[in-house]
């Protein structure tokens, strides 16, 4: 799959916990934002049906 980079702006409280978990996990923070992201979409589509 191709990948394309974009920015965003969180607020600090979130890029802490996203980094901590990142840190834990060794999971890349954009893994875990892209899964996060992922699941939410999926979970919205499931609502609309």
């Amino acid at each position: 799959m191709m990948k394309k980079r974009i920015t965003f702006t969180f607020n600090v409280e979130l890029i802490e916990k996203l980094k901590s978990t990142s840190d834990k996990t060794m999971i890349p923070q954009s893994r875990l934002v892209e899964q996060a992201i992922k699941e939410y979409l999926e979970k919205l589509e499931k609502a609309d049906n």
